[in-house]
């Protein structure tokens, strides 16, 4: 027998078990842990970044260059701009700031469903179209900071 067909048997072979780790939930457990802000927070805390009249639209949880961070789209009423923020979950402070221009805006916001597209399969980020570093690439969104 191959090693690929090996496999495949023991694959097959495992059918539906209950092995003693699960997982998910050990590493939901650790970095639970870790989370410090909550995501209605993370969303006072973008829209504070730019004063009294602003909102976030959409807030959402992903991977940006190997860290877990909180992705905001604030639209700040005063000024009719829109910014991408990147909140850090451990300490609650904003990581980074970006404005997106009205063209890149109407790609996040072509599709019907915003927040169903935003919370995706792959989170936030990754339905949108991140880069292989982790960072967004064509939308505009989320930019790297020196």
């Amino acid at each position: 027998m191959t090693g690929g067909q090996n496999q495949t048997n023991m694959i097959m072979m495992g059918g539906n078990i209950t092995g003693s780790i699960p997982l998910e939930s050990t590493i939901a457990k650790a970095i639970a842990s870790q989370v410090h802000t909550s995501l209605a927070n993370a969303s006072t805390t973008a829209e504070k970044a730019f004063g009294t009249n602003a909102h976030s639209i959409a807030v959402g949880i992903g991977i940006v260059h190997g860290f877990l961070v909180y992705m905001a789209l604030v639209h700040d009423m005063n000024s009719g701009t829109f910014h991408g923020e990147l909140v850090d979950p451990g300490n609650g402070k904003v990581l980074a700031s970006t404005p997106i221009s009205s063209a890149a805006l109407g790609t996040i916001m072509g599709g019907s469903d915003m927040m169903g597209m935003m919370m995706g399969p792959g989170m936030m980020g990754y339905s949108m179209g991140m880069g292989q570093n982790g960072m967004m690439k064509e939308h505009g969104m989320i930019t790297s900071h020196p």
